[in-house]
């Protein structure tokens, strides 16, 4: 287990709500573990990850959720993942980036 320090919150608006998210500082880059309302039906159940792009010379990020991806966890049971802290889980749902892993064969990780 490591601890990943918190550098600061994202404030952002999305369809008319606000958030406050916290991203993790993953060795300088911004991670941000989250949940939407997709999970456990269209994604992931445990949630998803997206590395969070820094404006240079702002104090602004971009959150392109068509990048956000299936944690290390939704593949192999060999893998322990932070779960979206409460303020982290959108009250929306984020129909963008890999939604479930898919194995051949009816092999399940579970």
């Amino acid at each position: 287990m490591r601890d990943l320090a918190v550098p600061g919150e994202i404030k952002v608006t999305i369809d008319g709500e606000e958030y406050t998210l916290d991203a993790f500082d993953d060795d300088g880059t911004l991670l941000l573990v989250f949940a939407d309302t997709t999970n456990g039906s269209e994604t992931y159940p445990s949630g998803r990850f997206l590395f969070v792009d820094r404006i240079a010379g702002t104090d602004r990020v971009n959150l392109d959720f068509n990048r956000a991806f299936i944690p290390p966890c939704g593949f192999s049971i060999h893998y322990n993942c932070p779960l979206p802290p409460p303020q982290n889980r959108l009250r929306l749902p984020v129909r963008a980036g890999e939604k479930n892993p898919v194995f051949r064969d009816g092999y399940q990780i579970y």
